[in-house]
């Protein structure tokens, strides 16, 4: 499935740029069905073999296409919170496997999934365009119409005055024509491609996905003395579905730095804790094995944070901080960044633990929590309540006054 994840953002740039951002997840939607199709009638190990690829490509599709859908139909009040909704669909999509898995059939579970992809399909089919992607093909009054229907409410002139802050902006980058070039020489999306890069690095080292692969190894065999390792796995799921839905409120009410700094602080002090346990446990004569209830306690409180700011913000960032020449190229890169350090953690986690210990996982994973909480408030700008037009020209200001300050203190 990481492989699928791999290979498939970079098509997945031009064509959203060829046919639209919506219209490439409706064309590609053949894909989740297509996976469940075939695990459904699968007679051999490489029949599911394809289908994880299948489903991988998709998570390829989905993760290069919906930051920017979510960031260019959004107003700056509502973004923040659109943007943490992808987090908590997803966690309800792992929880919904969690909880229905054990005790339905084979069949029966990819049936309801592959149901699920038809129910997607049927939702947003309907959805708009996005009125970037209008202007860009000129098409004027399709963007209109389109951001008139998503700014319901709003005065005529205020649509107006949107649609010429997109055109302008579009204008004023039309001169360069989005290639690597423009996204490692161009002061603001230099920028904005080093955020979007180390957050999706440092999230994926956070370690969330690979305890998730792995928390059948990880956990204790017993917990509070009665939880067995699978009720374990589905009480983490459920925790991570409150946090995420708790986000949704908590990014209108805090800005994104202080979310992202709780988040990553207890991300960091819960994976300490559990490297900690592990050590004593196996690399020493202190006996705590009567502690570890906190092994779980642990891992379950690192989901409840990293749901909270690591989990959405850590890849829909991407969404609102590249120019309109690049966003394609530039959200394809970070995609594949994403999936190549996954692979990474998942292949030698088990490598690491058997080698050196499996603290040493933990560690890693607290450090880059850590690194996560510095990288915030030494990089990232604040673009809380702020259009996608005003946080270019912010990226673009920070990053020329580095420079300068760079030329003074050598001259």
């Amino acid at each position: 499935m990481l492989l699928g994840h791999f290979v498939s953002p970079l098509p997945t740039g031009f064509l959203m740029d060829w046919f639209g951002r919506k219209r490439t997840c409706i064309y590609l939607s053949i894909l989740p069905f297509t996976s469940w199709f075939m695990i459904f009638f699968a007679s051999s190990a490489v029949d599911l073999y394809i289908a994880r690829f299948t489903a991988g490509l998709w998570i390829g599709v989905t993760t290069t296409v919906m930051p920017l859908y979510v960031g260019e139909i959004a107003s700056p009040k509502i973004r923040d919170s659109l943007m943490t909704i992808n987090n908590l669909l997803m966690n309800l999509g792992v929880l919904f496997s969690y909880v229905i898995g054990p005790y339905v059939s084979y069949h029966m579970l990819a049936f309801c999934c592959e149901c699920l992809t038809i129910f997607y399909f049927c939702l947003f089919f309907p959805m708009p365009e996005s009125p970037h992607y209008y202007l860009r093909q000129q098409r004027r009054e399709d963007a209109y119409r389109v951001l008139s229907w998503l700014r319901k409410g709003e005065s005529e002139e205020s649509i107006e005055s949107e649609i010429n802050r997109i055109e302008k902006a579009i204008e004023d980058q039309k001169l360069q024509k989005g290639t690597l070039k423009d996204i490692f020489f161009d002061d603001g999306n230099r920028k904005a491609i080093t955020i979007s890069v180390t957050y999706a690095i440092l999230k994926r080292m956070s370690g969330s996905s690979v305890m998730q692969a792995y928390a059948s190894l990880t956990l204790p065999d017993k917990t509070l003395k009665m939880l067995s390792r699978n009720t374990c796995v589905i009480i983490i799921g459920f925790i991570s579905l409150f946090s995420a839905l708790s986000s949704t409120a908590l990014a209108v009410r805090y800005r994104r730095r202080v979310l992202l700094t709780v988040s990553g602080g207890g991300c960091a002090l819960t994976m300490a804790i559990v490297a900690v346990w592990f050590f004593l446990n196996n690399y020493t004569s202190v006996s705590v094995a009567a502690f570890s209830d906190i092994v779980f306690l642990s891992i379950a409180l690192y989901y409840l944070f990293f749901n909270i700011g690591l989990g959405p913000n850590g890849t829909s960032i991407k969404g609102e901080i590249f120019s309109a020449n690049v966003k394609a190229l530039s959200s394809s890169l970070t995609s594949l960044v994403v999936a190549f350090t996954g692979f990474l953690m998942n292949e030698f986690y088990l490598i690491i633990a058997d080698s050196f210990g499996m603290y040493i996982n933990f560690i890693i994973f607290s450090a880059a929590s850590s690194l996560a909480v510095v990288f915030t408030w030494t990089y990232m700008p604040d673009t809380h309540n702020k259009t996608l037009e005003e946080i270019r020209e912010i990226l673009r200001d920070t990053e020329n006054k580095q420079n300068s300050n760079v030329i003074s203190s050598k001259s």
